[in-house]
């Protein structure tokens, strides 16, 4: 691309010169036309003042061309020398878990509450081990609050073998938070850093020059690629009790990166959830741990209660001989609590006390005259209409065959169990228990 910077310049200088040849020496033909008047010659000369803003426009862009070169260039020799000086005293720096201060800390608040998403760099001397690890964690923790990206001092070109990040990938799988494999690392670069809210350098202090104003944390973390398999895991619990510790400095909702604790990716929620105007039931301690949990998978089905009903009597030939109401499954509720309880590890006993918090759930908010339970007629013509769609759309005789025929035969026994495990939801009680499933539920006849 350094070929552009003399091409527009000398492209500039073409266009005036014939311009202004043009304009001061024209041919026998050009005379002709400004002899004619206008708007003949008005065109003419047209052309000669479009020749000029090109050339102008030309001459601009080359500048700014050779501005943004030339502070690249700046950054790119301030990075060497601040390298060559760490190398020359490495060891010196003591380990630690720098703080935030109160005023990076009001200064990141501040774009949090704005419209803009904040931006993170994450900074080590590859890019490849300890700033991806630290990113992932980022990620995990909040990743739609802000963008975070990892980036390194001296990079290599091209993609990096999973090979080299074998053990960073192992722990980092291991702990549901996984790295991008078989990526090319990026370099560090004047302009990301000027659009940096937050910088965190790990393992390469004072590394390359940062805007005055933007926050910046320097970590001393040893480098995990090339380490035992022991001293990576040690090294991914150092970067995850960092990220927490920054997570609270910064006063971010999410600080823990505990599975019980996270967002599980792509799964649904509810703006309800754990947000009801009634008293909610007094509950044992083991009961009450996933409550909340159990609530939420249940209000899921209970937001998509119209759609669920509108989807059933819509089926066509398909369609149960009675009109559902508004439809909410306990069993789809279940099968994706149980998904949710197998992602975060728990055991089997604290399984078995969530399965005992959505029936309490479920007893609850029976009680409060939210679900209903359908009557034998209802729940017989929703399982034969959900059984005879499900035959339609996925004959028998397309099953694979063997082992793997399996999987269809549970899948249809799981459909069918929810669709017998279905409540009628009445729409007047769950606005006053859940106000906030109005917003979902606006355009809806309620």
């Amino acid at each position: 691309m350094l070929w552009c910077l003399p091409v527009f310049p000398v492209l500039a200088i073409v266009v005036a010169v014939i311009s202004t040849n043009a304009w001061l020496f024209p041919d026998v033909e050009q005379r002709a036309r400004l002899a004619e008047g206008w708007p003949v010659a008005g065109a003419l000369w047209f052309r000669v003042v479009l020749g000029y803003v090109g050339s102008l426009a030309c001459l601009g862009f080359s500048t700014a061309f050779g501005v943004l070169y030339a502070r690249e260039i700046r950054f790119i020799r301030a990075v060497r020398r601040r390298a060559a000086v760490a190398a020359a005293s490495r060891g010196a720096s003591a380990p630690g878990r720098p703080r935030i201060s109160a005023a990076q800390r009001a200064s990141f608040a501040a774009v949090l509450q704005s419209d803009r998403i904040p931006r993170v760099m994450v900074v080590s001397p590859r890019g490849i081990g300890r700033s991806v690890m630290a990113a992932a964690y980022l990620r995990a923790l909040d990743g739609a609050a802000f963008i975070v990206e990892a980036r390194g001092v001296a990079p290599q070109e091209g993609p990096v073998s999973p090979v080299v990040q074998r053990d960073v990938i192992v722990v980092m799988g291991m702990d549901k938070a996984p790295v991008e494999i078989e990526q090319a690392p990026a370099k560090v670069m004047a302009a990301p850093v000027r659009a940096a809210d937050l910088i965190v350098r790990i393992g390469c202090p004072d590394s390359f020059p940062v805007p005055r104003g933007t926050p910046v944390l320097d970590w001393d973390v040893p480098d995990p690629i090339g380490a035992d398999l022991l001293a990576v895991l040690t090294i991914r619990d150092d970067l995850k009790g960092r990220v927490e510790q920054l997570a609270t400095d910064l006063g971010l909702d999410r600080t823990s990166l505990a599975l019980r604790d996270r967002t599980i990716p792509r799964q649904r929620a509810t703006v309800a959830a754990g947000r009801a105007s009634i008293a909610y039931p007094l509950l044992t301690d083991d009961v009450a741990e996933w409550f909340a949990t159990a609530e939420a998978r249940l209000l899921v089905e209970i937001a998509d209660a119209p759609f669920t009903a509108a989807s059933v009597n819509g089926r066509g030939r398909f369609a149960p001989g009675l009109t559902m109401p508004w439809l909410a499954s306990v069993g789809a509720a279940e099968t994706a609590l149980q998904a949710e309880l197998r992602w975060r590890a728990v055991t089997d006993t604290e399984q078995a006390r969530a399965e005992e918090s959505l029936a309490r759930v479920v007893e609850w908010l029976e009680g409060a005259g939210v679900l209903r339970p359908l009557s034998p007629e209802q729940r017989d013509a929703l399982r034969a209409s959900g059984t005879a769609q499900r035959d339609h759309d996925h004959p028998f005789d397309q099953w694979p065959r063997g082992l793997a025929g399996e999987y269809p035969a549970m899948a249809e026994m799981r459909f069918s169990e929810e669709d017998r495990r279905s409540w009628e939801v009445v729409p007047a009680a769950a606005l006053r228990v859940y106000p906030d499933l109005a917003t979902q539920w606006a355009g809806e006849v309620v």
